[in-house]
């Protein structure tokens, strides 16, 4: 289905979880791995009230993501304002059907069945190749996101970091929501036997 998951560095006087990167817009959409991730979540969840209010139905992924493009592109317009920096993925469900967007700063969109943003992307984008993702779980997909972040992941620059796994899918019963903690223990255990297997490979 839909596994998110994200990575940030940060100094080792802040708190890693003063303000997550992966954020509920709604009950079934989520968004993240974004600098200005505070404005656009926001107006995400404006858009999807609205629309309830009116339709008293749930706003469909790609309405959302049509009217989330065309606010991001409102940005590059006016010198008034600056574009986003921001390359947000929004995971939604649609029923029991999967939708994964990620937006580009000119409000342009594209759906993805996997994808990667930051500096890092085309190194995961590889990882992601390898994988059969229609025939593996949603517990092996969680485990592979955090081994593929932990692979590409430069120590040397980024020393501290924070894992942070979502997922919306029949285990969430279709809510987009935090891994459980036992799995997210399994995942970051098992990501940091592969990258200490990748480690004795370069030796």
């Amino acid at each position: 289905m839909n596994p998110k998951f994200s990575r940030r560095k940060s100094d080792s006087k802040y708190r890693l979880d003063s303000f997550p990167y992966t954020q509920s817009v709604f009950h079934k959409v989520g968004t993240g791995w974004i600098p200005d991730v505070k404005q656009l979540v926001s107006r995400a969840r404006e858009e999807v009230l609205s629309f309830q209010n009116i339709y008293q139905v749930q706003m469909p992924p790609k309405q959302l993501a049509e009217r989330l493009g065309m606010f991001i592109q409102a940005y590059t317009l006016y010198s008034s304002v600056r574009p986003f920096g921001a390359s947000p993925i929004m995971a939604c469900m649609e029923g029991t059907t999967p939708h994964l967007y990620m937006f580009e700063t000119s409000g342009a969109y594209y759906g993805y069945k996997a994808c990667a943003a930051g500096k890092a992307k085309q190194l995961a984008k590889t990882e992601m190749e390898k994988l059969d993702l229609d025939n593996l779980s949603m517990t092996q997909l969680a485990k592979e996101a955090a081994r593929i972040i932990y692979t590409v992941h430069d120590n040397s620059k980024d020393s501290i970091f924070e894992l942070e796994l979502a997922w919306i899918c029949p285990e969430s019963n279709y809510v987009f929501s935090r891994v459980p903690k036992e799995l997210f223990d399994e995942a970051v255990q098992y990501a940091e036997g592969a990258d200490d297997d990748m480690d004795d490979e370069d030796l």
